[in-house]
């Protein structure tokens, strides 16, 4: 049986693919790669406030008060590390918990160390202060040294805690993510189905 060579089907048309269609698509790979990359960021910043001192050796506070003004400001949040008393030094400074008030935590720095009738003892004053502590912290144990803090930070995490801060934070990310998924669906020039 002879066949007689059929026509070539011609191409089914579709979207035209020129250098805007690239650049489009570019730099849409682009926004969603530093989408991601910033949420992850994120994701990775908060587990190493909440769940990095629970796995690692450091604890994170955050300062509501103004005494250490301008070393530590208001609102920042505090990484400390842990410490043997016999390895504080004065001009150290160290977390501790308030001898007179022990659901209060201090962090002030060493001004001296004192041998007396109860021990080893540091004497601390927080920067802003005119005077010192009028307690002496027991130099015994292990402590908590001052690393470094992260300024305005608490008063994120404060707010974050609030039902509001609550509902934003996940409202907001959700709603991003139901845009750019419809977005992805129904944005121009992309090829549709059956077409």
């Amino acid at each position: 049986m002879e066949s007689t060579p059929q026509p070539a089907a011609a191409p089914e048309s579709g979207p035209e693919l020129g250098p805007q269609a690239g650049r489009r698509n570019g730099l849409g790979a682009i926004l969603r790669w530093a989408g991601v990359g910033v949420v992850a960021l994120a994701v990775i910043f908060l587990l190493a406030l909440t769940v990095g001192p629970i796995l690692l050796p450091y604890k994170v506070l955050t300062v509501y008060s103004g005494s250490m003004v301008p070393t530590i400001p208001v609102g920042s949040v505090v990484v400390d590390v842990p410490i043997n008393a016999k390895d504080v030094k004065p001009g150290d400074i160290i977390t501790f918990t308030r001898p007179d008030k022990q659901s209060e935590l201090i962090t002030h720095r060493v001004l001296t160390i004192e041998d007396g009738p109860a021990g080893r003892a540091f004497i601390t004053r927080g920067d802003a202060n005119n005077v010192q502590d009028a307690w002496r912290v027991p130099a015994v144990g292990t402590g908590y040294l001052y690393k470094f803090n992260i300024p305005l930070l608490g008063f994120v995490l404060v707010w974050l805690q609030s039902p509001l801060g609550r509902l934003l934070f996940l409202v907001i990310p959700a709603a991003a993510l139901g845009l750019l998924t419809l977005y992805e669906l129904w944005r121009p020039g992309r090829p549709r189905e059956g077409s």
